[in-house]
C-alpha cells in the first residue's frame, strides 16, 4: 500500500453508481480517489473533471496499470465484473464490488475464489445493512427483542420508467445483468431481510414481465422458509405505479417490527411495551421511484468499514461470502419459477 493514512482508490465505472461512490468517498477518512475509467474519453475525462479526480482512462487495464492503486470500486454492469477482478487480482489490488456480485453464483463463486487465491480483500456493497435503523434492529434481535421469529416478510414495491430500460443496453437482459428487478433492485431488501431473520433454506417462487418491454422480470414472488423455522413472504417489482418504500416486517413471539427501510422509521409493537416508533432522516431516500435518490449514509458507513479492514488486515463486514447470500436467494427464486414454482432448497447446488 502506498501510505498506511492514505488508500489510492481508483473507480470503474462513470454511471450512477459510480457517481455514488465517488460522492461517499469524500466522507471516508484515509482514501483518495486517484482515478476514474471509463468507456470513452469523454466519460472519463467528464467524471474526473466534476470530481477533481487525477487521472482519467478508458478502461480498467489502463487504470490498474497507475501507480498508487491500492483499491478499486467496481461499478461497471454486472457482465464486465468478473474480468476486472481478474485484472485486479493480478496487480494485488484489493475490490469492493457493487450489487449484485455477478450474474450468476457460479460466476461469483469464481470472483471469490480469484480474490482469496491473489491474497486480496474483496467487499460486497450492501449498504442497507449498514443504515441506522437496520444496525440497531440487527443489535435488538441478537439480544431477543422479538424472541423467536415466526413470520419474516419483505416487499420491495418499486417504479421505473420505461426509458430506464429503453435507454440502457444492459438492464433487464439475463447474459448482461443476470435478471432485472430481483438482481438489481430487489436483491437489497433480499439482502436486508436475510441478515435480520437468518439463513433461507427454501424458496418457492415465481417471476414475469409484466410491464415494461424487457427480457427479464419486473415483477416477482416468493414464500421463504428460514432455517429458523419462520416463514416469510417477498413481493418485488418494478412497475407498480408510483413507487413505494421497501419493507420489511418481523412477527416474534414478543410482538412485531415493521421497518419501512426507504422512510427511516421503524415500529415496535411488543407486548410488554408501549409502542415505539423511531426515525433515521439520514437513511430516508426515494430510490423507489427515482435510483439517484438513494441515501448515501450507508455508502460512507460501508467504505468506511472495507478500508478500516484493510488496514486492519481482517474482512470487512460484507465480504465475498456475506455478498453472495442474497444473490443465491435471488437464483433460487428464478429457478423455482422455471420449475413451475416448484420449491427449491439452499444452499445450491
Amino acid at each position: 500500500m502506498t501510505n498506511p493514512v492514505d488508500l489510492g482508490v481508483g473507480i470503474i465505472g462513470t454511471g450512477l453508481s459510480a457517481t455514488m461512490h465517488v460522492q461517499a468517498l469524500a466522507s471516508v477518512p484515509g482514501v483518495r480517489v486517484l482515478a476514474v475509467a471509463g468507456t470513452t474519453p469523454e466519460k472519463a475525462a467528464e467524471f474526473a473533471t466534476r470530481y477533481q479526480i487525477p487521472h482519467a482512462v478508458v478502461g480498467g487495464e489502463k487504470l490498474l496499470a497507475l501507480p498508487g492503486i491500492d483499491a478499486i470500486h467496481l461499478c461497471t454492469p454486472p457482465f464486465a465484473r468478473e474480468e476486472y477482478v481478474r485484472m485486479a487480482a493480478a496487480k494485488g489490488v484489493h475490490v469492493l464490488i457493487e450489487k449484485p456480485m455477478a450474474r450468476t453464483l457460479a460466476e461469483a463463486d469464481r470472483i471469490i475464489a480469484v480474490c482469496r487465491e491473489a491474497g486480496i480483500t474483496l467487499g460486497a456493497l450492501f449498504q442497507f445493512r449498514f443504515t441506522p435503523l437496520p444496525r440497531q434492529i440487527k443489535h435488538d434481535l441478537e439480544a431477543g427483542k422479538l424472541g423467536h421469529i415466526f413470520l419474516a416478510d419483505c416487499y420491495a414495491k418499486w417504479w421505473r420508467e420505461p426509458a430506464y430500460y429503453a435507454g440502457s443496453s444492459w438492464r433487464g437482459r439475463r447474459d448482461l445483468e443476470g435478471g432485472a428487478v430481483l438482481i438489481n433492485q430487489a436483491i437489497h431488501s433480499i439482502d436486508l431481510l436475510q441478515w435480520l431473520a437468518g439463513p433461507v433454506r427454501e424458496v418457492a417462487g415465481r417471476v414475469a414481465t409484466a410491464v415494461h418491454q424487457i427480457e427479464m422480470e419486473d415483477v416477482a414472488a416468493a414464500t421463504f422458509t428460514f432455517a429458523s423455522g419462520a416463514f416469510g413472504v417477498f413481493e418485488a417489482s418494478t412497475a407498480t405505479y408510483p413507487g413505494y418504500a421497501e419493507r420489511i416486517e418481523l412477527h416474534g413471539e414478543r410482538g412485531s417490527l415493521i421497518l419501512n427501510q426507504g422512510q427511516g422509521i421503524a415500529e415496535w409493537h411488543l407486548k410488554d411495551s408501549e409502542p415505539e416508533r423511531v426515525v433515521a432522516a439520514d437513511q430516508r431516500n426515494d430510490a423507489s421511484r427515482d435510483p439517484s435518490k438513494m441515501s448515501l449514509v450507508g455508502h460512507v458507513a460501508e467504505f468506511t468499514d472495507f478500508y478500516a479492514a484493510l488496514r486492519e488486515g481482517r474482512a470487512p463486514a460484507i465480504d465475498g461470502r456475506e455478498g453472495r447470500k442474497a444473490l443465491e436467494i435471488v437464483e433460487a427464486i428464478q429457478r423455482s419459477s422455471d420449475q413451475e414454482g416448484r420449491p427449491v432448497r439452499l444452499p445450491l447446488e
